[in-house]
């Protein structure tokens, strides 16, 4: 019963509050009005703020896949372009040269007017530039700036910067395969010294001709192996990318023949090693120098082939990316919003007046009471 009576007296009160905020109507509307007014003249007394945006495309680029399965650490010679790109686009180097370029640090708009350091045009620069990636691959440079064609210009240079600090895909490549030639060239160097030394060491003449026949062969079949390795893999990755149904075919037939390949040259290995676990330790270490010069000299073939290769392709390649779009000057402000601020004005210019009211009423109240 006295639950009853307390939601009736509390449905009581707000229909009371809700009477006596209406009975203010006037007092509510002056406060909306107020806050309107507000809102407006605010919007007055912050600069108009202008977008541009520029749109490049990163070509997908795959490292290449003949390096794979070397029998040496190569790492990660090729990153994502898109990335790649993201990161210079967003690094200090590029928005130093587009400070240059625009000569930012002198451009009264950009400014304001007030005389900045380079690190301070730098940390405002950072904050009007948003880089972002698409799913589709597409790089997205947006500008905020307090003029339209300023806000153009500064995309575009970014733009036209960043054509300057890419390094092309098979420069990349080709200076990365330079980096392991030159590491595989001393690897195999070293083989040559250690087989000198052995050589000098230890009685060579004394391994029968039959044990050199057959370590020369194994390591004739590890380079062997090594090059279908190589060129499976290419071929499982040309049949990951085709779309041409013939193309396929083909393709598939070549890789079952390089399997099969694979797989009688993996069995004569496996023959060998078997007969040469009896053999002495001499001949053993023979052997096992013997075929490490041997899987040397063929790394350095194959990567003297894919240098030759990327190099060839810097003659005719057009780049990692694509301008898609360059920014234009859009006149069209995206701050302030008079409009969004006079209806947050005006809200807030409500609730004050709202409170105001119910404090007065409250008040009243309380004098009644008493």
């Amino acid at each position: 019963m006295e639950s009853k009576e307390y939601q009736n007296d509390e449905t009581l009160d707000l229909s009371v509050l809700v009477a006596s905020l209406l009975s203010k109507w006037k007092l509510l509307l002056l406060f909306l009005l107020m806050g309107c007014a507000v809102g407006f003249t605010a919007t007055r007394f912050v600069p108009n703020t202008y977008q541009s945006t520029a749109v490049i495309f990163a070509k997908q680029s795959h490292s290449s896949d003949m390096l794979r399965n070397l029998p040496i650490s190569l790492g990660s010679g090729d990153g994502g372009t898109s990335g790649y790109i993201t990161a210079i686009l967003q690094s200090q180097t590029c928005l130093r040269r587009v400070i240059t370029r625009l000569d930012l640090l002198n451009n009264p708009v950009f400014t304001r007017g007030k005389k900045m350091t380079t690190d301070e045009v730098i940390e405002r620069l950072e904050k009007t530039v948003d880089v972002k990636d698409n799913r589709s691959g597409s790089t997205y440079i947006t500008v905020k700036a307090w003029s339209p064609r300023l806000a153009a210009d500064i995309a575009n240079a970014m733009v036209d910067t960043l054509g300057g600090l890419v390094v092309r895909t098979s420069k990349r490549k080709a200076d990365f395969i330079a980096a392991r030639l030159d590491e595989t060239t001393r690897d195999l160097r070293n083989a040559e010294d250690e087989m000198q030394h052995f050589a000098e060491k230890t009685d060579v003449a004394s391994i029968d001709e039959q044990t050199k026949d057959m370590v020369k062969e194994l390591g004739e079949l590890d380079g062997r192996l090594l090059s279908l390795d190589v060129e499976l893999e290419e071929v499982s990755s040309r049949l990951s990318n085709s779309g041409e149904l013939e193309s396929l075919v083909d393709l598939e037939v070549r890789k079952k023949a390089i399997e099969s390949s694979r797989s009688v040259v993996s069995a004569r290995k496996a023959e060998l090693q078997n007969k040469l676990e009896s053999i002495p330790e001499v001949a053993a270490n023979y052997g096992r120098i013997q075929r490490k010069m041997m899987v040397l000299s063929k790394t350095f073939e194959i990567l003297t082939q894919q240098y030759q290769v990327e190099r060839i392709t810097q003659q005719g390649e057009d780049g990692d990316y694509q301008t898609i779009d360059r920014a234009r000057p859009n006149k069209k402000k995206v701050a302030p919003r008079t409009m969004a601020s006079i209806a947050s004005g005006g809200m807030l210019g409500m609730v004050l007046g709202a409170l105001v009211a119910s404090a007065g009423a409250g008040r009243r109240k309380y004098k009644k009471d008493q």
